[in-house]
Order: C-alpha cells, then sequence, then structure tokens
C-alpha cells in the first residue's frame, strides 16, 4: 500500500489550531521558528509545507491568530532556502487580484526551481476584509465559488499564456501580460467542506483538505468518496488531505492529560469570537463541543507513539492522500514526531532521516 504524503501547517500565525492560553500552543509567528520547521521537514523526508493566510484573529487572551506573518511572502523565504520540498502559499482571494498573484506565484516558482502551489480561500470570514472595506457583502456567501471559478479562470489563462484579454462577471482584463510564465501547471488547493465547495474542489482543483463532522476515520473516509465520487465526472481524482493536530506522549495517559489541560485553559473569549464568525453557538457547550471549539473544528489526535501511528496508518487504509501535521509546541513536537512516531507505522514508504 502506497505511503501517506506528509507536510507541515507551517506557524506562521499565533496559537496555531489550538485555542489555549498555555504557551505553548501560543507562540508568537516567527521567521525563525518558521525556517527551523521547514529545514527539519525537509531534511525529514516530508513531502510540503503549507502557510496559513489570516487578516484578522479572534482576539481573546492570548490574541489568537492576529499575530500573522503573510503567506506569500513567507513561502518566497521558504522556497530560498530549501531545495526539494513543496511548498504551498494561501491567498483569500477577496484581497488581492488574480493577476497580481499571477506575478508572486511564477516569482515563487523560480525561486524554487518548480516546487511551489496555491492554496485557494474563497473567504467566509466577512470580518477580515470587512476591516479593510473588501467585503463585497452578505450576498457574498452565495456566490463566492462563482467568484472563485473566475478567479481561477484568469490565473490560468495567465499562467499559460503570459497574456489575455478576459471580459468576466467579476473580472474585466485587457491585453493582460504576466511575464515570465510559470515553469509548470501550478496545483491548486482547496478546503472547502459544503456541498458547492466539494464540487468546487472537484471540478477545479488538484488537492483538497479535509476535515470531518468527527475525527473518526470512517467519516474522513467518508468524504473523501464524497470528494472524489465528485472528481470523477470531470475525468480525474483529487488528492485528499487531512489537516491534523497531533498530541503525542509517550503514554495515551500523558497525551490525554495534555489535551484536557488544553481544554480547561482556553481562551473563552477567543472561542466566542471564533464560532460566531463560523456561525456556531457554543454558548451552552458541552465538553465535546469544547473540545471541538478549542482545536478549532480541525481533526485531531491525542495518544502514545504508537497510538499516533496507527492513526496514520489508519488514514491510510482509509484511502487518505497525506496529512498535514499540526502541532501545540512547533518548538519540539515535530522532531519528536519524527522520531518516535513515523518509525512506528505499517506503511513506511521512503525511509525517513532524523
Amino acid at each position: 500500500m502506497r505511503a501517506l504524503e506528509l507536510g507541515i501547517f507551517l506557524p506562521n500565525a499565533k496559537g496555531g489550531a489550538i485555542m489555549s492560553t498555555e504557551a505553548p500552543p501560543q507562540y508568537f509567528p516567527t521567521w525563525a521558528l518558521n525556517k527551523k520547521n521547514s529545514l527539519i521537514a525537509e531534511a525529514a523526508g516530508f513531502d510540503f509545507l503549507l502557510s496559513m493566510v489570516k487578516w484578522r484573529g479572534f482576539g481573546g487572551v492570548t490574541n489568537h491568530w492576529d499575530y500573522s506573518l503573510e503567506s506569500f511572502s513567507l513561502m518566497s523565504a521558504v522556497a530560498a532556502v530549501t531545495s526539494r520540498i513543496h511548498l504551498y502559499a494561501s491567498v483569500a482571494i477577496p484581497t488581492i487580484h488574480p493577476a497580481v498573484i499571477a506575478k508572486m506565484t511564477s516569482t515563487i516558482d523560480d525561486i524554487s526551481n518548480g516546487r511551489f502551489g496555491v492554496n485557494i480561500v474563497s473567504g467566509w470570514n466577512k470580518f477580515e476584509y470587512l476591516q479593510m472595506g473588501l467585503w463585497r457583502g452578505d450576498e457574498y456567501f452565495g456566490y463566492r465559488y462563482d467568484y472563485a471559478a473566475e478567479y481561477l479562470e484568469v490565473l490560468r489563462k495567465l499562467w499559460h499564456t503570459g497574456r489575455t484579454s478576459h471580459d468576466g462577471r467579476f473580472f474585466k482584463l485587457d491585453d493582460c501580460k504576466s511575464l515570465p510564465q510559470p515553469s509548470r501547471p501550478i496545483p491548486i488547493v482547496c478546503a472547502g467542506q459544503s456541498d458547492r465547495g466539494i464540487q468546487f474542489t472537484a471540478e477545479h482543483a488538484d488537492y483538497s483538505f479535509l476535515g470531518g463532522q468527527d475525527d473518526s476515520l470512517a467519516d474522513l473516509a467518508r468524504l473523501n468518496q464524497k470528494l472524489q465520487a465528485a472528481a470523477r465526472p470531470h475525468g480525474k481524482t483529487v488528492g485528499s488531505y487531512v489537516l491534523l493536530t497531533v498530541i503525542a506522549e509517550e503514554t495515551d495517559e500523558a497525551a490525554f492529560a495534555l489535551r484536557d489541560r488544553f481544554i480547561e485553559t482556553s481562551d473563552r473569549a477567543a472561542l466566542q469570537e471564533w464560532s460566531g464568525n463560523a456561525g456556531q453557538d457554543f454558548s451552552r457547550a458541552t465538553y465535546k463541543d469544547l473540545a471541538v471549539q478549542t482545536f478549532m473544528a480541525i481533526p485531531y489526535v491525542a495518544g502514545s507513539y504508537a497510538t499516533v501511528a496507527a492513526y496514520l496508518d489508519g488514514l491510510v487504509e482509509s484511502g487518505i492522500a497525506g496529512v498535514c501535521f499540526i502541532f501545540p509546541d512547533y518548538e519540539n513536537d515535530l522532531q519528536k514526531v519524527i522520531d518516535h512516531v513515523l518509525p512506528l507505522r505499517k506503511y513506511q514508504g521512503q525511509k525517513l532521516v532524523a
């Protein structure tokens, strides 16, 4: 059976994917921390790095995600210090014209010698864009994937031809040039979870980040099957990746205790801001709801090194193509997973070198 592709969700926004007041998982995003994780991942044989885009966080005691490094700028720097690993930057499409992103992409493609791809973020959190006067009104929720489809159409025209005119619903270009062209077709990543989002991803993207209604392997497998069924009429498959927060300790009990401490020390004000923006009401949260909220509805696994390794093997058996790791402690956890978790997998693939 094929090996799971391994990636890192880089720590370019404060606090990662755990809304706890502990430090870690609270940390400031710095170039030094992102460079360290990028180089360790590349040396260990990982396949890709992804950085998020965030223009406004959720405040609270921790200012969760209020501090962030801009994604394309960061990946340009990462491209210059790495040589093999694939790189993905994220663009929130309400913020930057596709012709600008086309040129930025070609630049990083050149720096990286053809290792660069783009994560398309349709932009659901209106408060990020409202603060800059870029929100198109609440009706945007209803047509954001139409906007994204035309955005990608413009990008691909410029990447393919280097020069195009376009007269569409959202964009008008008059003999627009974008040279040099990238060295290869640029891989596209998306993360839509709604039926419309899955349909958009199936039609337009090469890879998708899946997040289920729970953290079970069965639910992730179901989502992957739904995605592939949507992609088949377009004559393609879409590589399904899972964003996964990993809490790995020597024993299950130690990992569960750490998980529970994060939940107990959650930043309630930031949680409320996040859940309100996401359209969820956790004002009378159960423990399970609070866990979902603390981990920002992103799948997580907590357990011993062997438990986490078995979960990764389960992803392979469920048809998942890859995993994008998120860590509570980016100073230490990546090396811990390389040293203690990855060697225990059944489906090793390439040999990993710490």
